[in-house]
């Protein structure tokens, strides 16, 4: 989209009527003040200038021009922000066909599979009955519209035969599971007279179901899609979707185990909770929590299943560099039970008292029942320590150590776990002379994904970069084809760009760049993040050429004072 058509929809939306639809506003002067929409406050910080046509909060510094708020608002991307509010202000845009999603038609068929149970939920009367129950799980009608809550009917073709008339194909239809095939060839719904919740990938589109029995003489309490092409349930988390603007706001996850936990945890006005829904957490869920927050508190159920799952999905979280908690539910209570038993405000109080870092936890979780005047015991517990510090910091290691040594009534140096090695021995990668740190890479990952979906974003990126600066050597010359592609294209051809790509950089591009959470998901690069990107590629050039010259330094003493005075001028650079 060229800068001159962003220009004029950013001009003709007022953003003090648009901000409004989503914050209360008040006359200050000039300006208008509210509470900021992007993190919690108690005095309004988020300022909107009509005169400007901005807004940004004077504490987080998250807003921006009207394209830009609406995006990060409703977690769309920028074109899709753009052409709303185009729409809107009665501009016309020549849009470029874009490649259409392959699973289109399926996420249309699961829409119109949960638009169904809804609203049998709401006007049937089953769905009264349902309703009834729903009211004794103290579930709100503003908590059953958010979480689209249905009911699948008890006649055995009903949602068949609907989707059937809306002109759906049977194979779609068992492909994603909601409908099978008898033995005698006669076509049934999978879910029959249960309490359906619907489950939305990042994107918010509909891509599986649960359904959860209202008998309690069930023997089968849940029963879950199947994987299907666009259900995969190690790769989602239920409510990560809806619960992403009150994740920005807290800049934290609250994870749980299951449905009725986050919903009592939104009713009680913690909203940023998602569920793994029964599993144990997966590396791909972790890796969709770390993209969009540093920090997680994990509350599984109080019982020793729920204590165990906590201490199995900890170093998979802290793998992916996160900020781990664990809150403790106590009476072995899972957080739905201790809600509907004490009420919000004493569970919104156990996130001080109960709430231990992620090595408190465990040491706690691994002393429960053990007798230290058994040597079997003992045993046990010290090797679980020992394996849980192996790889802390220093500062971790002796803290704990200390902690053993007094639980055992002995002294820390003769626990000698600090010196203990793992059984299987590990080699240590060979350290390359040029290291870039994650953070340069991805920076070069994110400005790539900007000049992939804008040629005027390419040419300026660019243009803003010396031939040098890079963090990683097949990431540049990625970007220097993405230049030369727009020479002769306007708009960018994802198959037509890889077919001009080298083995390694086409490689590059299909096993990493194109794999990547943020290109996936289609999350759009602020303009105003791209210098912030741009510097950190420029850093990166600079550690190069500091760690070339401190190399150098004393090969030749002659050249001494030229390379000192260069690596001076480096760190000042640096530091600026």
């Amino acid at each position: 989209m060229e800068q001159k058509l962003i220009d004029e929809i950013n001009e003709k939306t007022a953003i003090v009527d648009l901000v409004s639809e989503y914050v209360s506003l008040a006359k200050r002067g000039k300006n208008f003040m509210g509470l900021c929409p992007f993190h919690q406050e108690k005095t309004p910080s988020f300022s909107v200038s009509p005169e400007k046509n901005i807004a940004k909060c004077m504490s987080c510094g998250e807003g921006g021009s009207p394209i830009n708020f609406l995006r990060k608002i409703k977690n769309i991307s920028f074109e899709e922000a753009a052409e709303t509010l185009a729409e809107r202000a009665g501009i016309q845009i020549k849009t470029v066909k874009k490649q259409s999603d392959p699973y289109e038609k399926q996420y249309r068929l699961m829409k119109e599979v949960a638009s169904f149970y809804q609203f049998n939920l709401l006007h049937s009367e089953s769905g009264h009955e349902a309703l009834a129950y729903l009211k004794t799980r103290q579930m709100t009608d503003e908590s059953i519209h958010h979480f689209m809550l249905g009911l699948a009917p008890s006649y055995g073709q009903t949602l068949f035969n609907v989707l059937k008339d809306k002109g759906f194909a049977v194979s779609d239809m068992i492909s994603l599971g909601v409908v099978k095939q008898a033995d005698d060839g006669a076509y049934y719904d999978l879910f029959s007279d249960r309490i359906i919740f619907p489950i939305t990938n990042p994107k918010g589109e509909v891509v599986g179901l649960s359904g959860r029995t209202t008998n309690p003489k069930d023997p089968v309490k849940y029963i879950n899609s199947p994987e299907t092409p666009i259900f995969k349930k190690g790769q989602l988390l239920y409510h990560f979707y809806e619960a992403l603007p009150e994740i920005r706001k807290t800049k934290q996850v609250i994870l749980y185990e299951g449905f009725f936990d986050v919903i009592s945890s939104y009713q009680a006005g913690i909203k940023q909770g998602v569920a793994t829904m029964g599993t144990s957490l997966t590396k791909d869920q972790a890796k969709m929590i770390a993209s969009v927050t540093q920090s997680i508190i994990v509350s599984y159920d109080g019982d020793s299943a729920g204590i165990k799952a906590a201490d199995h999905a900890i170093p998979i979280l802290e793998k992916e560099r996160l900020k781990v908690e664990v809150l403790t539910i106590p009476e072995k209570m899972d957080p739905d039970d201790f809600i509907k038993a004490y009420g919000p405000e004493k569970f919104d109080q156990l996130f001080g008292e109960y709430t231990k870092d992620a090595y408190q936890f465990r040491y706690d979780a691994y002393k429960v029942g053990k007798n230290l005047q058994n040597a079997n015991d003992v045993k046990e517990f010290k090797q679980l320590v020992s394996q849980m510090i192996r790889n802390a910091d220093q500062s971790i290691k002796v803290l704990y150590t200390q902690k053993l040594a007094n639980d055992l009534g002995m002294q820390p140096a003769d626990l000698d776990i600090m010196k203990t090695k793992p059984k299987e021995v590990i080699i240590p990668p060979k350290i390359e002379k040029i290291k870039i740190k994650s953070k340069h890479e991805n920076a070069e990952r994110y400005l790539i994904f900007s000049m992939l979906r804008s040629k005027d974003q390419a040419f300026k990126i660019q243009n803003m970069l010396k031939q040098t600066d890079f963090a990683d050597h097949v990431a540049a010359t990625i970007r220097l084809k993405i230049e030369h592609y727009y020479e002769e294209n306007d708009a960018l051809d994802i198959n037509m760009f890889l077919d001009t790509l080298s083995t390694d950089q086409r490689s590059y591009m299909e096993n990493d760049l194109l794999n990547d959470f943020h290109w996936k998901n289609k999350i759009d690069i602020a303009s105003e993040e791209i210098k912030g990107y741009v510097d950190l590629v420029k850093e990166a050039n600079l550690k190069r050429r500091l760690y070339y010259l401190t190399e150098k330094f004393n090969e030749n003493e002659e050249q001494n004072q030229h390379i000192l005075s260069e690596i001076f001028e480096l760190q000042r650079q640096l530091k600026r």
